[in-house]
Formats: structure tokens, sequence, C-alpha cells
């Protein structure tokens, strides 16, 4: 894969958190997993509200796309990623409002890295109406 023609970075204001999805994102992107309707997963970032310790009651985003399956249930994401989030590796935000506004953000940059790739195949995915191209 070609990683020049990705959305440039320095372009955006990201702290190292933000950053840190981001490269999530793109170590993903040749592998994707697929949600339910096809499309390519390579990160399903998903806010968690912090259930313990001194950051509690804040809202991190964390990747849901783990292990090559999309998890929803916060309270296995909070056992997978607590290390990391304690360590500070993910961002946190005092509201969920504030973290989705943010996370619609980041969202923008993966949008771009997605449009500069070739079309994805997903080998689980058949077109009902075939190959119209013929």
């Amino acid at each position: 894969m070609d990683f020049k023609k990705l959305a440039d970075l320095s372009k955006f204001n990201l702290t190292p958190q933000e950053l840190n999805k981001v490269l999530y994102h793109r170590a993903n992107l040749e592998k994707p997993g697929y949600d339910a309707e096809g499309n390519p997963v390579t990160i399903y970032a998903t806010g968690i509200q912090i259930p313990e310790g001194p950051m509690k009651g804040q809202f991190v985003s964390v990747p849901g796309y783990v292990g090559g399956k999309i998890v929803e249930n916060e309270d296995q994401l909070w056992d997978i990623w607590k290390k990391d989030i304690l360590e500070g590796k993910y961002p946190i935000y005092k509201t969920a409002d504030e973290l989705n506004k943010r996370d619609a953000e980041l969202h923008k940059i993966m949008d771009l890295d997605m449009s500069v790739l070739p079309q994805l195949e997903n080998p689980m995915y058949k077109d009902p109406f075939g190959d119209t191209t013929k």
C-alpha cells in the first residue's frame, strides 16, 4: 500500500492520543474487517464512560474493532483497553458530546484515507444484482 497517498496528518491538530487512533486505523487498512452491511471496518471507534479510577465518569474513545471482530460491549472494551487508557494512550473527554464531536473530526481523516484506496474487495459480500459491468 502506498501510504504517501493517505491524508497528510500534519494538516490536522491531533493530540498524541488522537494520532494513536488514526495509526490504529491505518494499521488495519490492508486487511479490514467488515460490518453486517459489508462496509470495511478499520477501527470502529467507540466511546465508553470510564467506570473507575482517577478519570471515572469521563469518556474515552477506543477502537471497537479488536482482533478481527467488532466489540460493542462497554465492559469488554474497558477490560481490553484499561491499561492503555490509564497510560494515556487514548483520548479522554469530559462529556460524551465532546467525544462525539472530536470523533467526527477524526472520522474525516479516515474517510480521506479510504477514498484514496482501491475499492476493497469483501470476500463475504455478494452483489445481489451480480456484475453489472458486463
